[in-house]
């Protein structure tokens, strides 16, 4: 698989694991949920400013983010083929190379702005 090859939309179902997931500025519900009381504490003590609901909501939504990643390949590797080793090495790779450049153009930013 070219790792830039593009999905076409009709071969997964977007519509049902695509979706967006709102922001906190979205209509809030009030929940009641069990955890043990050492993790709430935990969370409630790095949740900072924004508070232990924001924290939670936060996490909450990340592991949202992950399952649905995981069906969206799921589905398309039921269509396609199994994503191998190798491909996933070389996004890696293009990953570590994209974040390097980001970090020396911040860089090269920051001394700019310093010398002047």
């Amino acid at each position: 698989m070219e790792t830039h090859e593009a999905v076409e939309n009709e071969d997964l179902d977007f519509g049902r694991i695509g979706g967006r997931i709102e922001s906190m500025a979205e209509k809030m519900g009030k929940y009641s949920i069990t955890m043990p009381r050492s993790l709430a504490e935990a969370a409630r003590e790095v949740s900072g400013d924004a508070g232990l609901s924001a924290y939670i909501a936060g996490a909450v939504e990340a592991r949202v983010r992950h399952d649905m990643l995981g069906q969206f390949l799921a589905e398309y590797e039921d269509l396609h083929e199994p994503i191998t080793q190798e491909e996933i090495d070389e996004v890696d790779a293009e990953m570590a190379k994209a974040e390097a450049d980001r970090a020396e153009r911040a860089r090269r930013s920051a001394e700019k702005g310093a010398a002047a």
